[in-house]
């Protein structure tokens, strides 16, 4: 028998799974509002090339041109590992993104790793905390 800690684990881990979900939704859809609700307020974002953004509104800041560059997008996050420690968790795996660009009409593809820790909500949600992530390569 799964004892109730075990089972709210195993809960915690599905919510986590689902957390990358409905980033790679929001993302697709071009949905700033609902990326945004994925972040902790205070949240940092590790970019490639970039300094690191911090809080939601520089988080956006910074999504919101990429967004509006593309026609059509796809993401595809798959997630490799959850391990959770009370009320942070890490989260790592892969990601693909596949978009054509509104100017130029071409498609941009690539791909890459995160590794990110989530914090857990008084709602008992989770919330991307820290993301840091890199590209592999492009292509355009």
């Amino acid at each position: 028998m799964i004892s109730m800690s075990e089972r709210l684990k195993y809960i915690d881990v599905a919510l986590i799974y689902d957390l990358w979900n409905k980033y790679a939704t929001a993302f697709n859809d071009g949905d700033l509002d609902r990326l945004a609700s994925l972040w902790a307020d205070d949240g940092i974002q590790l970019a490639p090339c970039a300094p690191p953004r911090v809080g939601k509104e520089q988080i956006c800041k910074a999504m919101q041109p990429l967004l509006e560059r593309f026609i059509t997008s796809k993401m595809t996050i798959r997630t490799e590992a959850v391990q959770i420690f009370g009320d942070r968790a890490y989260a790592y795996g892969t990601y693909t993104f596949e978009g054509i660009l509104k100017k130029e009409e071409e498609s941009m593809c690539y791909s890459g790793e995160f590794l990110d820790i989530l914090a857990k909500q008084a709602d008992g949600s989770w919330k991307i905390a820290i993301d840091c992530h890199n590209i592999n390569g492009s292509s355009a």
